[in-house]
């Protein structure tokens, strides 16, 4: 049982709709992993500005340092913030919150009323020594002063520093910057705008390698599925030919068998036809006559037939030309055809040779086609039979009649045995003549039929 054959236009939507979904997933990929990009580039960005507010602040520490001697400056009053704000002074800061090593507060500048402590996870990271910033979520609080309005348009930027002197050992204190966003968003935005650009880009150059791929591996796969399904027709045609060849040849041994029963018993039978013609009288004669030339063609077919297989036995070498063969078709089939008024046109090339063996073979199927065309056509019908080259070296025999073409039943199931569309017939010899055509390295088709007649060709392929 062979699979459904889909027709092209499902399995084209078939292949879009995959493609389409492989196109998605893939979009969704790039854009997942671009999203985490973005993620980390803005930390690194916010980060950097945290990074600089600390390099600026540890310096300026060591210079107050040199200010106020062995002192420390948190023991100090002021110099932590004085020290910070000239840093907020560098970096263009609005507000700023100072914390000594213990996390309280030491000072303040730019904020107004009271603020919450720093949150312990903010307070853990900065005396680890990392200095982070953050853009601030929504608008600033109104405790926060802001020097501009495009500042408060901006938002703010919260940065955490630990205040390190010398860059190293345990930091003296923390600072919360609040700086306007403007700039780091600028500088987010066109961070974004080349990192989507650089995402488009690579989803349509994969996006072109994906279409490329997958179309590649659909062809691949139709014309896998294609050669399937051509070796799937190949075995069931060569199935039907392994049971059709058992059967033909059962009806081969049988025909055979025939053959050599019915030699004798027909000998006999045109003897004794002979002798009660002899002695018989006028009113019997034409009966007499009919019985002669009947028991006369069955004795010629079945020499016709032993002659076939001695050949075969013998191994005889010898050919003859289409045209050769044609005459001896013709001249075996010639009076069965002037009786029915069917007139026979045989038409074969001389210089297109066949051997003896496979000439013999053709010349039987020929012989039953012309028979099947003569009692197809009309009377004072015609008959065309013709031979010659054909394609690749092979020689072509065409028998065409002007009868009213073969049943729907029997094209349906042409070349199977007990297969017939004349009544009486026993729906061997089309059977017989297509097994002949394959032992003769040939084939038998159909090539029309219909209301203008009927076409068989007998094909032998060029010997190796």
């Amino acid at each position: 049982m062979t699979a459904p054959d889909h027709p092209p236009s499902t399995r084209l939507r078939t292949a879009a709709a995959g493609l389409s979904l492989t196109v998605l997933v893939f979009a969704v990929v790039v854009g997942a992993a671009s999203w985490r990009l973005r993620s980390g580039l803005r930390e690194q960005i916010l980060n950097r500005e945290a990074a600089t507010l600390s390099a600026v602040a540890s310096m300026q520490l060591d210079l107050g340092a040199s200010e106020y001697g062995a002192a420390a400056l948190e023991e100090v009053p002021g110099a932590l913030l004085v020290a910070v704000l000239k840093t907020a002074r560098l970096r263009g800061v609005a507000a700023v919150r100072v914390f000594d090593a213990r996390g309280a507060l030491n000072s303040a500048d730019g904020v107004l009323g009271e603020l919450p402590p720093p949150a312990a996870d903010d307070w853990r990271r900065v005396t680890r020594g990392e200095a982070f910033a953050r853009v601030f979520p929504g608008m600033p609080p109104e405790e926060i002063l802001l020097p501009a309005s495009a500042s408060r348009e901006a938002g703010l930027v919260e940065a955490w520093v630990p205040l390190h002197r010398g860059g190293n050992g345990a930091p003296a204190g923390a600072a919360q910057f609040w700086l306007s966003a403007a700039p780091v968003r600028a500088e987010l935005a066109a961070h974004d705008d080349r990192l989507w650009l650089q995402a488009a880009i690579a989803w349509a150059a994969g996006s072109c390698v994906i279409v490329i791929g997958v179309a590649w591996a659909f062809r691949r796969l139709a014309a896998a599925n294609r050669a399937l399904a051509a070796r799937s027709a190949d075995l069931e045609r060569a199935n039907r030919e392994l049971v059709l060849s058992a059967k033909t040849s059962a009806l081969g041994a049988v025909a055979a068998h025939l053959v050599h029963e019915l030699k004798s018993p027909l000998a006999g039978l045109e003897q004794i036809v002979a002798a009660q013609g002899v002695g018989g009288s006028e009113d019997g004669g034409a009966e007499l006559a009919a019985a002669s030339e009947l028991t006369r063609r069955l004795r010629t077919m079945v020499n016709e037939a032993v002659g076939v297989m001695r050949d075969e036995q013998s191994g005889a070498t010898f050919e003859l030309t289409c045209e050769e063969l044609l005459e001896v078709v013709a001249s075996r089939v010639r009076p069965e055809l002037a009786r029915a008024g069917v007139r026979l046109e045989p038409a074969g090339e001389a210089a297109v040779r066949v051997d003896g063996r496979r000439a013999n073979l053709a010349m039987l199927v020929l012989k039953n086609l012309v028979q099947n065309a003569a009692e197809a056509a009309p009377r004072a019908g015609r008959v065309r039979l013709r031979g010659g080259a054909g394609a690749d070296g092979a020689v072509e025999f065409m028998v065409e009649d002007e009868g009213p073409g073969l049943p729907e039943p029997v094209r349906s199931r042409l070349f199977q045995p007990c297969v017939s569309g004349k009544p009486g017939g026993t729906g061997i010899g089309l059977a017989l003549s297509h097994r002949l055509a394959q032992q003769a390295g040939g084939r038998l088709e159909l090539v029309r039929s219909g209301p203008e007649g009927t076409c068989f060709r007998l094909v032998l392929a060029r010997e190796p």
